[in-house]
């Protein structure tokens, strides 16, 4: 052995005894963490803790955790002096470059479970616009897991299912399954799709999360509701971790029946509904969307009375012009529309449909793979069930899904 090789001999000696008693999936982790390029122990530990107790972690993150009232602001002042995000002592925009979402549209996720081939890419900042935590890579594209949802079983009285975040990739999916056997199973690439599907027909939003602590790369797909969702409590609260998905929603007005579901529904409050003559906004909702409009913006008087006619470049049984024209439609906020495909999915006339937006991040997708320019689903669209409710997604659960005490 040549004398320059000692210290690093050395010093892998002393990982193997330090991690000798942790258990397998644990030990893969750390040696990963550690090796990887930009990897540190700092970084290495945060995601040790948050990937072996999910439950505290996002219960100090939120405030929903007992003792997060005296040790959430401690916790972020140590996580500031150690760098954990950034030079603060707060959950802020560096916080985000670090840990983030992007919005995924229903029809799109499958592209990130059923991969069938091993993948090894950085996202461009195009798509993900952060300095960090943009990696890709799927060796084993199979590795799949369901976890009980964390921010859900924080809240005391939380929606159903639980068992709704799909880990992704070999290192997490291990570390997840030995740790946490009574709150994760293995899936087939088919049974993950399926959850995925029956949560975006709740109304509830599909998001690839990436964080740096989590070997920098993407590991999880959260299905959630902007009641329980931590990630979209945060970014309401002002810490920008979740991304356009790309597109914007798009309205047919010929084919708006002027139910005003779409309003009620929008997880991001980027749907209000105007009159249609005079495009004036109806008094607010509350600013939740939740709120039921007045029945007189939805009676029998109409516009128009012209006989039902298929829409323009649609065929029969697709968009249809209604015999009288509502007297309100919705308006989008582009700049508040993340694209998320909740109001297209359960909008019964089909009228809002998702179309590229130029000016946002563009849609996620792997190498080879070229983003579509509108996405349509009238396969789920025709599907949705009525909404029953509970709290904030008071109109969005369906079957199998209820808001029960936790």
């Amino acid at each position: 052995m040549r004398l320059a090789d000692i210290p690093r001999s050395l010093s892998r000696g002393l990982l193997r005894l330090l991690l000798a008693p942790l258990r397998p999936s644990a030990r893969a982790f750390w040696r990963e963490a550690l090796t990887r390029p930009h990897g540190s122990f700092i970084e290495a530990l945060h995601g040790y803790i948050y990937l072996r107790w999910p439950l505290f972690y996002i219960g100090m993150g939120t405030g929903r955790h007992p003792l997060a009232r005296w040790l959430a602001g401690p916790l972020a002042r140590l996580g500031g002096l150690l760098g954990v995000w950034g030079r603060h002592n707060e959950f802020g925009p560096e916080f985000a470059q670090s840990y983030h979402g992007k919005v995924m549209p229903p029809g799109t996720v499958p592209r990130l479970i059923a991969v069938e081939r091993p993948v090894a890419t950085t996202v461009p900042e195009t798509v993900l616009p952060f300095r960090m935590a943009r990696d890709i890579i799927l060796d084993n594209a199979d590795s799949l897991a369901l976890l009980d949802c964390p921010c859900r079983l924080t809240r005391e009285d939380h929606c159903t299912p639980v068992d709704v975040c799909i880990l992704a990739g070999g290192p997490v999916v291990d570390f997840v399954l030995e740790h946490h056997p009574d709150k994760a199973r293995r899936v087939t690439p088919g049974e993950a799709i399926r959850v995925v599907e029956a949560e975006n027909r709740r109304g509830h939003v599909s998001h690839a999360f990436f964080k740096e602590a989590v070997l920098g790369r993407y590991y999880a797909i959260c299905n959630c509701c902007t009641c329980c969702c931590g990630a979209m409590q945060a970014h309401r609260e002002g810490t920008p971790m979740l991304v356009s998905s790309g597109y914007v929603a798009c309205v047919d007005t010929d084919a708006c029946t002027g139910c005003g579901q779409c309003a009620r529904i929008c997880p991001f409050d980027a749907v209000r509904i105007v009159d249609r003559a005079t495009q004036e906004a109806l008094p607010p909702n509350g600013g939740s969307g939740n709120a039921p409009l007045p029945q007189r913006h939805f009676d029998a008087r109409r516009a128009t009375g012209r006989d039902a006619k298929p829409a323009a470049g649609h065929g029969a049984g697709s968009r249809i012009r209604h015999a009288a024209r509502p007297a309100v439609i919705p308006a989008i906020d582009t700049t508040a529309c993340m694209g998320c495909g909740v109001c297209e999915l359960r909008c019964p006339g089909k009228a809002l449909s998702l179309e590229l937006a130029p000016g946002k991040p563009a849609p996620l997708v792997l190498p080879g793979e070229a983003a579509p320019v509108s996405l349509h689903h009238p396969d789920l669209a025709g599907q949705n069930p009525p909404g029953t409710g509970c709290g904030q997604c008071a109109s969005r659960n369906a079957p199998g899904g209820s808001h029960a005490p936790g």
